[in-house]
């Protein structure tokens, strides 16, 4: 199967990259699927080898380099075949569009070619790791393109704020208390996420559970997933089901066989280690 790779990024970049992964397909390995549940990420993905069908919902978008955002539902499925070489580089929801100042919006629910929003730099740094065989050469440019766009990258706002805050909640939080901390109301707070990030605060809020539950199970797999429903807030197990069919189109061990190795190692932080 798939040898995959993955780092967290240098300090300077952690308040907009959560980590970044390489899979490496080998000659000999069979042809086989994965499914992407719903997330929360900007994801940056760049090959270097055969390249792999991608269907994101109705369409193939199978390209060498590809950006996309937070997805509200089942995002599709990946076609992986012998000599695919995948580079990820997962912002947090607002990681990329602060770097680069392009609304959260621009990507939610797309996944698409960079270059038409982005230029030609993104082509540039993409030749340059296509160069380099090592997955931490390849880290080393990707950062360094990355750090140069430290000093024009948006600062945060009131919306980053309420972001910030489902996610260190891990999604359990009262969507009419959410504008609190950053000083909004709940009319505010819904016109800003509709407009700005192109979901509802709830919706959001959802996918940033069912995906901690995922990363939960991760870090955790001996935890039951009655320990893993408890731990991420939802009501019962049953709560926890019907969002996993929701977001994943299955139940929560299905989806995690079915998913394989969408989420690496860098993405699961010992923040998700459970007291069992």
């Amino acid at each position: 199967m798939a040898f995959v790779q993955s780092a967290q990024p240098r300090p300077e970049l952690t308040p907009f990259v959560r980590a970044y992964a390489q899979r490496t397909v080998s000659p000999t390995d069979p042809c086989w699927t994965q499914h992407v549940p719903a997330q929360l990420e900007q994801i940056l993905n760049l090959e270097f080898g055969v390249l792999p069908g991608i269907r994101h919902r109705d369409r193939d978008v199978s390209r060498e380099i590809l950006v996309g955002g937070a997805q509200d539902g089942f995002a599709g499925t990946l076609y992986l075949r012998p000599r695919v070489e995948s580079f990820a580089v997962f912002f947090w929801p607002f990681g990329w569009s602060r770097l680069f100042n392009i609304p959260v919006r621009e990507t939610t629910n797309q996944f698409d070619d960079p270059l038409p929003l982005h230029g030609a730099d993104i082509r540039r740094v993409w030749n340059r790791m296509g160069e380099e065989t090592s997955f931490e050469k390849r880290v080393a440019l990707i950062e360094a393109f990355l750090i140069k766009r430290l000093t024009a990258a948006a600062g945060t706002n009131k919306l980053h704020v309420a972001i910030a805050y489902i996610l260190q909640r891990k999604g359990n939080v009262s969507i009419s208390k959410l504008g609190i901390p950053a000083l909004l109301n709940l009319r505010q707070l819904e016109r800003m996420f509709r407009t700005e990030v192109g979901m509802s605060p709830k919706s959001f809020a959802r996918v940033a559970r069912f995906q901690t539950a995922l990363d939960a199970r991760l870090a955790n797999p001996a935890a039951t997933w009655l320990e893993i429903a408890h731990h991420v807030g939802y009501y019962d197990q049953m709560h926890m089901i019907h969002d996993f069919e929701r977001l994943g189109r299955n139940t929560p061990t299905q989806v995690l066989l079915q998913m394989g190795d969408v989420r690496p190692p860098a993405l699961v932080r010992s923040e998700h280690t459970l007291e069992l």
